[in-house]
């Protein structure tokens, strides 16, 4: 019996598993997956990172898929981020800040002789009020500078100034925003203004610089209706080579959700548009086709019964179209408690992201290229999975397995690669994997708890693909295991952490010789005091204290062992 019951469930539930991360505070919004354990999660820094969750099927990392519910993230090159968020935060008044160990202050601490060098710091402060007959106020200026060190000695060479507005350590972005808002029970309307210096992560493996001066950003919801506008004038340069340009774009979506009464019915409808408008004047590293891309797309959830749903999402244009199904049967066993879930999606499409821009320019050395990103054909992704969960207090234990097949996955036909004071970049085409992939995944968790005051989780998964390796841009991680606990004493001190293992993982096509990222054991630990009377929280986290220090991706820091603090208080 236990046999039987440990093959079933040796793939525990992916929200599950996405919840017991969320103890550990991350750095920055976007930064989670610097400590994810299940799956591949490979950070070259804020802007750029691999993040393939476990069991989530295909070799393509999850922020290079478009989904109606990223439509408030940015694209920056070919992926939708989160970071840097222009998200309005709540009323309140904060400061974060945090650095990499090696820092002067802990060298003091550490010792007096053979001391590392000094590191990069995180930085954050802002506001916002309380609303006044419906208004308020909001600022906030922040910047990580984590993964920037080791290529700030070539990047600062391309740009003329700092490109910063806090220290000279050329993080990978820095930003700083205002604006007002007004919020009731039937809207929620903000407009930001501000400026940022952010570096992009290229298909060539380049780190580019783009600065945004100004960027404005307007968001409403109201009735059923979301609404996104920004303007951004995008300043690029190259100093080494005498070469300037600027793009003024303009982008959003309109979005109509379905209701509080469509919800409740058996047919559930919703529909929307996104939109990127550029003017292009100089040069100006990446192309999109006609300077616009217009995006339609429209949402479709039918629930005949309470334990069956079918999804649907279907986008299309003149250029490319993109459709992710799913339909899933929850059936609650005759056991206590035991719930049981069979599913099956399907993603296909001609991109993982309409809404990218379609080709890089790429010029270095005596090389000149033209890289296409959009590649000719089609992708299909097909996977069925099987899940259950069952609770007997103070216990709870689960699973999930899954197979899945991908045919025409996107890869990178390399052409050559051409070096430049000691990095490697690369020249080609985005192109297919013109056969079937496919891969077994599993999952097992359990939990244990008393009360509100202790949760403990532990997990394990394993993947398992076939196909051709050696196209792939990243062979992922083959297995995990993390063990995770939070502590609540007397309701206002929290202390949460995480000892977690991940096997290797490599990277096939960024350079002429693979980067192996070893694996390695990480410790992750976030404490926090609380004043709910005062509505004031003083949190500390450390992140990856027992892990080697190794660079994830390449052309790209080291991920080191690093502090963060913040002092917040709610209004």
């Amino acid at each position: 019996m236990k046999t039987s019951l440990f093959s079933i469930a040796f793939v525990a539930a992916l929200p599950l598993c996405v919840n017991s991360h969320a103890a550990i505070d991350a750095e920055m919004e976007g930064m989670e997956a610097v400590s994810r354990d299940d799956g591949t999660f490979l950070v070259g820094g804020p802007t750029y990172q691999f993040d393939r969750i476990l069991g989530a099927g295909g070799l393509h990392s999850e922020s290079e898929l478009w989904t109606p519910q990223k439509l408030r993230q940015r694209v920056l090159f070919n992926r939708m981020s989160i970071t840097p968020s222009w998200t309005p935060l709540e009323a309140s008044v904060w400061v974060k800040t945090g650095n990499e160990l090696g820092d002067m202050i802990y060298q003091d601490v550490i010792t007096e002789y053979d001391r590392p060098e000094n590191r990069t710091p995180i930085l954050e402060g802002g506001f916002r009020t309380p609303s006044f007959k419906g208004f308020w106020a909001t600022a906030r200026g922040f910047q990580d500078d984590h993964y920037a060190a080791l290529t700030a000695s070539y990047r600062k060479k391309i740009v003329e100034d700092e490109f910063a507005f806090f220290g000279a350590n050329y993080p990978m972005f820095s930003s700083v925003y205002g604006g007002l808002g007004y919020t009731d029970d039937f809207v929620n309307a903000s407009v930001l203004v501000g400026e940022e210096y952010l570096w992009e992560y290229m298909e060539s493996s380049r780190w580019m610089p783009v600065h945004m001066k100004p960027r404005i950003e307007a968001r409403a919801d109201f009735w059923n209706f979301s609404l996104t506008a920004a303007f951004e004038d995008a300043l690029y340069q190259n100093v080494l080579r005498d070469e300037n340009g600027e793009r003024k774009e303009v982008n959003g979506s309109v979005l109509y959700k379905c209701g509080k009464v469509c919800e409740k019915g058996m047919l559930q409808l919703s529909a929307g548009i996104a939109f990127r408008v550029v003017d292009d004047e100089g040069t100006v590293y990446t192309e999109l086709d006609d300077n616009h891309v217009v995006w339609p797309f429209m949402q479709l959830r039918v629930a005949p019964f309470n334990w069956l749903k079918a999804d649907v999402m279907f986008g299309m244009n003149d250029a490319d179209w993109l459709v992710q199904d799913s339909i899933e049967v929850s059936l609650p066993l005759a056991v206590k408690n035991l719930g049981v879930t069979v599913g099956f999606k399907n993603v296909s499409g001609t991109r993982l992201n309409p809404l990218a821009d379609d080709r890089e320019f790429f010029a270095l050395g005596d090389v000149e290229s033209v890289i296409e990103l959009s590649p000719d054909g089609q992708m299909n992704l097909l996977q069925g999975y099987l899940s259950f969960a069952d609770t007997v207090a103070p216990f709870s234990f689960g699973g999930r397995a899954s197979f899945w097949a991908e045919k025409g996955a996107e890869t990178f036909d390399v052409d050559g690669f051409v070096e430049d004071k000691g990095y490697e970049f690369r020249y080609g085409n985005v192109s297919r994997i013109d056969s079937w992939i496919k891969g077994v995944t599993g999952e097992f968790w359990v939990d244990a708890w008393l009360g509100d005051m202790f949760k403990f989780r532990a997990l394990t998964g394993f993947e398992r693909i076939d196909g051709e390796e050696e196209r792939f841009e990243v062979t992922p991680a083959e297995y995990f295991v993390a063990f995770t606990g939070d502590w609540l004493i007397r309701k206002s001190f929290r202390v949460s952490h995480s000892l977690r293992y991940r096997s290797d993982a490599q990277w096939n096509l960024r350079s002429s010789n693979p980067l192996i990222v070893k694996g390695d054991w990480y410790w992750d630990a976030t404490f926090e005091q609380m004043f709910p009377k005062y509505g004031l929280s003083l949190t500390g986290s450390l992140i990856h204290v027992l892990a080697d220090e190794v660079v994830q991706v390449p052309g790209a820091d080291y991920d080191r062992i690093r502090i963060v603090c913040s002092i917040r208080k709610t209004f």
